[in-house]
C-alpha cells in the first residue's frame, strides 16, 4: 500500500514568519501581518493589496507580501515583493532591511539557487562583518555547490568570532555530515570534546553525545539540563530522539506529552505524532499531529503537520478523509507533480 510519506521539521527550515518589524504601519498592513501570524496567507495578502492602494509605508507592505508567499511556498514571488520592499526602504539599511535580507536568502535556498542566497550572505557580511550567523548560512550555502574548502573557510570565520560557542561547533559539524563531509565535520566536534568540561552546557554535552553514538550519556547531560530550568523544544527533541534511538518510546513519548502540557509547541506535537506512528498508535498520532495544527500562531511547521495528518489518515486506511484534507493542503500550498499522483491514488481507493 502506498504511504503519503512522514517528514520531521528540518532546521534549517525552521523558520518563524514573524509579524511586523520596528516601523510604523498602517491598519491594513497590520491586519495583513495578522494574518500571517495565523497561517491565513491569501486574506493576508487581500489586506496588502488594498494597504497599497491605500498609500500606506511602501516598505512595511511589500515585506509582508513576501512573507505570504513564502508562507504559501511561491519562493519566486517572495523574492520579488522582498527586493520592492528594500527599494522602498531607507538609504541606510537597518535591523528592517537585515531581515528581509535574510527572508530573500532562505527562499532562494528553497528555489535551490545557492549562489544568489550567497551573494545576499557576501552583501550582509560586507556591512556586518561580524556575523556570525551570515557566515555560517553562507557556509551552508557553499556545501551544496561542493565547495568545501569555502565552506570550511566561513565556519572557520564564525568560530573565531564567537570561540566559546560551542553550540555553533555542534552544528558546523552537523551540517557538514549531513552533506557527506564526516571526516572535515569531525574535527568541529572534537573541538567541544576537548573543550574545558565548565565551559560547555549540559545541552551541548548531550549533543555532543547524541552525534557520538552515547545515548544513554546523552539523555543523563539532557535531563540534567532540563532540571536546570533551560527548557526549550530544541532540548525536548534532542532528549526524545535519545530515547527513541535507545528503543524507548513509550519514555519519548512521555517527554513530549509533559512538554506539551506546559507549552504548546507545533514541532513538539510534530515528534510526538511520529513516536505514536513509531509504535502503530495511529489514533494518537493522528491525534497529536492535529493539536500542532490547531496552533495558528507561528506555526513554523504547519505545512508538515498537515501533510503527516494525510498520512495518519492513509495509515488508518480513511482514504475519503486522506483526500479531502489533501485537497485543503494544495489550497493553501502549491501542488506538485507527488501531490498530483498522491490525490489521484486516494482518490481511487
Amino acid at each position: 500500500m502506498k504511504k503519503y510519506k512522514l517528514i520531521l521539521v528540518a532546521a534549517i527550515c525552521g523558520l518563524v514568519l514573524t509579524g511586523c518589524g520596528n516601523k510604523e504601519i498602517g491598519k491594513l498592513t497590520k491586519a495583513g501581518y495578522d494574518a500571517v501570524t495565523s497561517q491565513n496567507y491569501s486574506e493576508a495578502l487581500e489586506h496588502f493589496d488594498e494597504a497599497l492602494l491605500n498609500g500606506e509605508p511602501a516598505e512595511e507592505v511589500y515585506r509582508g507580501i513576501g512573507l505570504a508567499y513564502m508562507g504559501q511556498g511561491v519562493y519566486t514571488r517572495a523574492i520579488t515583493a522582498f527586493k520592492d520592499a528594500l527599494s522602498n526602504a531607507d538609504m541606510t539599511p537597518g535591523k528592517e532591511e537585515y531581515d528581509i535580507n535574510y527572508y530573500m536568502a532562505i527562499c532562494y535556498y528553497k528555489l535551490g539557487e545557492y549562489d544568489e542566497a550567497i551573494s545576499i550572505y557576501d552583501a550582509i557580511i560586507d556591512l556586518t562583518p561580524k556575523d556570525k550567523q551570515a557566515y555560517f548560512l553562507r557556509g551552508s550555502m557553499k556545501l551544496y555547490l561542493d565547495d568545501v574548502e569555502g565552506a570550511v573557510s566561513d565556519f572557520d570565520h564564525a568560530t573565531k568570532i564567537s570561540k566559546k560557542d560551542y553550540g555553533l561547533y555542534i552544528d558546523i559539524y552537523q551540517v557538514m555530515l549531513e552533506h557527506g563531509y564526516e571526516e572535515e565535520a569531525l574535527k568541529y566536534l572534537d573541538v567541544v570534546g576537548s573543550a574545558d568540561n565548565d565551559d560547555v552546557s549540559a545541552y551541548d554535552k548531550g549533543r555532543l553525545c547524541y552525534f557520538q553514538g552515547n545515548y544513554a550519556q546523552g539523555q543523563n547531560y539532557l535531563e540534567n539540563a532540563r532540571s536546570e530550568g533551560k527548557v526549550t523544544a530544541k532540548l525536548i527533541s534532542l532528549l526524545g530522539e535519545c530515547y527513541k534511538k535507545e528503543g524507548k518510546f513509550e519514555y519519548a513519548a512521555v517527554v513530549y506529552s509533559s512538554y506539551v502540557e506546559t507549552y504548546n509547541d507545533p514541532v513538539i506535537y510534530n515528534q510526538l505524532g511520529l513516536c505514536y506512528v513509531e509504535q502503530g498508535n495511529y489514533d494518537m498520532a493522528l491525534t497529536a499531529f492535529q493539536n500542532g495544527i490547531a496552533i495558528k500562531e507561528n506555526n513554523t511547521c504547519m505545512q508538515t503537520l498537515l501533510k503527516n495528518e494525510i498520512a495518519c489518515y492513509e495509515y488508518l486506511q480513511d482514504y475519503e478523509s486522506a483526500a479531502s484534507k489533501l485537497e485543503q493542503y494544495v489550497s493553501i500550498y502549491s501542488s506538485d507533480e507527488e501531490l498530483e499522483k498522491e490525490y489521484a491514488f486516494l482518490t481511487t481507493r
